[in-house]
This record gives C-alpha cells, sequence and structure tokens, in this order.
C-alpha cells in the first residue's frame, strides 16, 4: 500500500534537513576554527614598550635549546608581579614546547608549596621564581624583577614600578643552563684598577650583580707578577688603569690574543699631578696602536652632547655606530653616559676589523690643551668631532683558530657603581661588549621594559556623554531597530 506524503509534511522534513545540516556544518566550522586556533594561534601586545613581548634575542635562545626546561613559580597572585610575571611566562611557554611553567600558591596550598620550595632550596614565604633543567637550576628572586620609584614614599604612596626586567633575567636564565658551565673573566690589578670588591661609588661590586645574571664568574687577577694570562681565562678585562702597565704585560696580552682571546680595555684621560704633563701613561697607547686602535692624549667635550646641567666633558652620547654591541641601544635610542672620557679611533689595521662603537655629536672635539678644562675652546691642534669615544676590533681567522676579539672604550667610569647602576644604557653597553667578546651574541642585553600607566581623564560633561551613549543611546538604537524589524515581519 502506498504512502502519500502531504507537501506540508515533506516542506517540513526538508526544513528540518536543512537546519540539521547546517548546525552540523556550524559545528564543524567551529570545530577547525578551534584546531586553526589552536595550532597556529598569535598572541598581541599593545603596550607601546613591548613589555609582554620576546624580543629576537629571546627566541634565538628559546630556538636554540636543547634541553627541557621548567619555570616554578612562587608569587602569589595578589602581588603587582604576578600578572606581568604570569603573562610573559605565557610567550616563552608558547614559544617552545621543550618549557613548561607551574605555578605554586604559599597561601592557599602552604604544604604543597612548602614541599616544593624546600626541594628547590628555598623557603615557603619566599617570592622567587625556579628555572629548572635536569639537576641544574638558577633561581630569581621576585625583587630583582623590577625597578621601582620610591620618591612618593614620604608622602604615603606605594611604590610604582617603573621597570620589568622580566624577560631579561627568564632568558639569562635558560642561557645559563644552555650552556653548563661559566665562562670566567679576569679583572687586572695592580695599575689602580677600580676593584671588584669595592661597594663605593668608583668601585665595581655592581658589576658582580649585572654580569652573573648573564652567568659570568668574575675574578681579580695580578697580571704584573703573571707569566701569562691562565688557560682557564675567557675574558680580560682593564678596568682604569692610572700606572702603566710592563712589559712582560703586554707580551702576555699579545700572546693571549694572538691564540684567539678576548680583552676588554676601558681607559680614562688621567690628567698628570702637574700642570703641562699631560695624561698619565698607561702603557697602552702604543700596544693597541698595534692593533688598529688610535688612543688620543685629550679630553673630549661636547657643548651640544653633554649631560644637562653638567661640565661639557661629562658626556652623554647616542650616536652609535651599526654593531652588535651598540645596535640595541641605537634602536632604543638612548644615550650613555661618561664622566670624563678620551677619544678612541679605529685607524689602519692591515688585517684586523676595526669598527667604531659610539661618537659625539658634530660640535664635539678632542681637547689636547688640559691645563684649564674650565675654560676650553676649539683650536686647529683638537680633533674635529664627531669623536669617536670606543672601538670594537675582530682579528683575521686563521686555521682553526677563533679569531681575537678586543673592546676598547674612552672611559672607565661608566662600569662603576655611580652610572652601571643608575643609568641602564651604561649597564646595556658593558654587558652588551663582555657578550660580543664571548662570542654570545645570542645575549645582548635585553634592557628593561618600561612599564605603562595608562589613564582616561575626562571633565563632567565628557563623563556624562559617555554614559548616556553608552547606557541610553547605543541600548535603544538597537531596541528601535528591533522594534521596527518585528513590525515589519508581522505585516
Amino acid at each position: 500500500m502506498a504512502m502519500n506524503v502531504s507537501p506540508l509534511s515533506r516542506r517540513q522534513l526538508v526544513r528540518t534537513g536543512t537546519l540539521s545540516a547546517g548546525v552540523l556544518l556550524v559545528a564543524v566550522l567551529f570545530l577547525f576554527v578551534n584546531y586553526l586556533g589552536w595550532k597556529y594561534h598569535h598572541r598581541f601586545d599593545w603596550t607601546a614598550s613591548g613589555v609582554y613581548s620576546l624580543s629576537e634575542k629571546s627566541r634565538n635562545v628559546i630556538e636554540e635549546m636543547k634541553r627541557d626546561v621548567e619555570f616554578v613559580v612562587f608569587i602569589t597572585p595578589e602581588q603587582d608581579l604576578y600578572d606581568p610575571v604570569r603573562e610573559l611566562l605565557s610567550q616563552y611557554d608558547a614559544a617552545s614546547q621543550r618549557i613548561t611553567v607551574r605555578y605554586f600558591d604559599p597561601e592557599r596550598k602552604p604544604v604543597e608549596a612548602g614541599q616544593i620550595a624546600q626541594k628547590y632550596g628555598a623557603t615557603s614565604n619566599d617570592s622567587l621564581i625556579v628555572v629548572q633543567s635536569g639537576k641544574d637550576r638558577r633561581v630569581i628572586n621576585s625583587a630583582d624583577l623590577a625597578e621601582f620609584d620610591f620618591s612618593g614614599v614620604q608622602m604615603g604612596q606605594a611604590p610604582k614600578m617603573t621597570g620589568f626586567k622580566g624577560e631579561q633575567l627568564f632568558t639569562g636564565a635558560l642561557l645559563q643552563l644552555a650552556e653548563g658551565r661559566k665562562p670566567k673573566i679576569l679583572f687586572t690589578t695592580g695599575h689602580g684598577e677600580h676593584s671588584l670588591d669595592d661597594r663605593q661609588v668608583h668601585g665595581l661590586s655592581s658589576v658582580h650583580d649585572l654580569l652573573g645574571r648573564d652567568n659570568f664568574e668574575l675574578e681579580e687577577w695580578a697580571s704584573r707578577t703573571a707569566t701569562g694570562v691562565p688557560k682557564e681565562a675567557d675574558l680580560v678585562v682593564i678596568a682604569g688603569p692610572t700606572s702603566p702597565f710592563i712589559e712582560s704585560e703586554l707580551k702576555a696580552f699579545t700572546t693571549y690574543l694572538t691564540g684567539g682571546g678576548r680583552i676588554l680595555v676601558l681607559v680614562d684621560p688621567t690628567p698628570g699631578q702637574t700642570p703641562g704633563a699631560g695624561l698619565v701613561p698607561t702603557g697602552l697607547t702604543q700596544w693597541l696602536s698595534g692593533y688598529g686602535v688610535k688612543l688620543g692624549d685629550d679630553i673630549v667635550i661636547d657643548p651640544k652632547g653633554s649631560y644637562p646641567g653638567a661640565p661639557p666633558y661629562t658626556l652623554y652620547p647616542d650616536n652609535y655606530g651599526d654593531h652588535p654591541i651598540t645596535r640595541p641601544l641605537s634602536q632604543a635610542r638612548v644615550p650613555v653616559l661618561l664622566n670624563v672620557a678620551r677619544s678612541v679611533q679605529a685607524a689602519s689595521a692591515g688585517v684586523y676589523q676595526a669598527e667604531e662603537l659610539l661618537r659625539t655629536t658634530d660640535a664635539g672635539w678632542g681637547e689636547t690643551n688640559l691645563a684649564d678644562l674650565d675654560h676650553v675652546e676649539r683650536d686647529a691642534q683638537d680633533l674635529a668631532g664627531p669623536v669617536p669615544l670606543g672601538v670594537a676590533v675582530e682579528g683575521p681567522k686563521v686555521g682553526k683558530k677563533r679569531p681575537f676579539r678586543l673592546v676598547v672604550l674612552g672611559d672607565s667610569d661608566l662600569a662603576t657603581n655611580q652610572l652601571v647602576a643608575g643609568m641602564p644604557a651604561n649597564a646595556v653597553l658593558l654587558a652588551n661588549s663582555l657578550n660580543w667578546l664571548a662570542e654570545r651574541e645570542a645575549l645582548l642585553t635585553i634592557p628593561p621594559k618600561k612599564t605603562e600607566n595608562v589613564r582616561l581623564n575626562l571633565t563632567q560633561d565628557q563623563f556624562w556623554t559617555l554614559v548616556l551613549s553608552v547606557l541610553v543611546f547605543l541600548p535603544g538604537l538597537a531596541i528601535a531597530l528591533g522594534t521596527s524589524v518585528y513590525l515589519r515581519r508581522r505585516r
């Protein structure tokens, strides 16, 4: 017996099938879009300084990782650092499958947090981040993650976070774990150099903190009595000598460079004790000339490029050469601060490749008349600007030996506690010089990123205009349009 289907039932069947197919298609499309979003997702950072974005240097370090790394975070959600740390670590987590992140709240899970903290050699009250790979680990204290402005504390205001150093410390920890050893830096002594143990303004104790984050081992070395540079030395630093190096020391430096050594020279223009005596000799001028570096017997003056309110020999240069050491500073357009500097030029060096790192403005010059620096005038005998203040030299590659590297800067005060702690650009210049010398271009320093405090200031009229627009006009417009469509369909 044949079964007849009414036209109404057929139309209803078609509608049901179409609706089902539409729902199925939307579900498939939803799953497909979510799969693409999971596999090819991209995060956007709308902050002006890129606080929550990884730099190219960090991405290079992450791409070269050969070991699994875990970040263990002991910071409570109530702390100001929690959100920037969590957001930044999510970038690291998304950048590599070798990176995992775990969070422990000591207040909500005190027993579990205490057990984990004890495992990493901390206490349950510590606020820190542990970066671990296998049995090796690095511990980052939360106090080191940010720069604060305490100017309003006396007025009862809370400290304001002005800079976030999370990426600098996290990437530094990854590099330390990847290297597995600490390059050794020897600082020469016996010639009036700055001391690593000196915590006064002219000491280098702050360099311990700065270079410790970059996984360097620092040690002072009495070069005057040594027969040669120790084999375990990865770098030698000469920081502010005020008396001459002897011939045996210079020969040791030459032998060291010939074998692919690395040396950083920070040499000041130290005036003699009597008027007209010129600069105190260090024995380095002639020796450096053999490597294409010309030290000027002058003090650099720059009326247009000096630090605001300071004498014209206190320089604030931002005219950088195109070199890996200074490229981050050039891109950020931030100046370094030099107390008193001498000119350092790249001279003819034969097979050596010498590049100038930074210069004064066109108005600067190298003053050769050192009798009265308070009343200086440029004359024909002075070196015309822009005056170079630093040089990087790389030797040729011979056989399997690595080429030597040499960096010379005309001021040692830039590395002292007074300037390296208060001037982030100085810290970048020093750390970048040492990282380039050590062939660690992947960690040419990532400067602290400035946090943003964005506020929307409205007048009373603007406030009420905004309230009426959002709470009255827009909802009323939606209701009116909906009513109009409904009435039109009813007809």
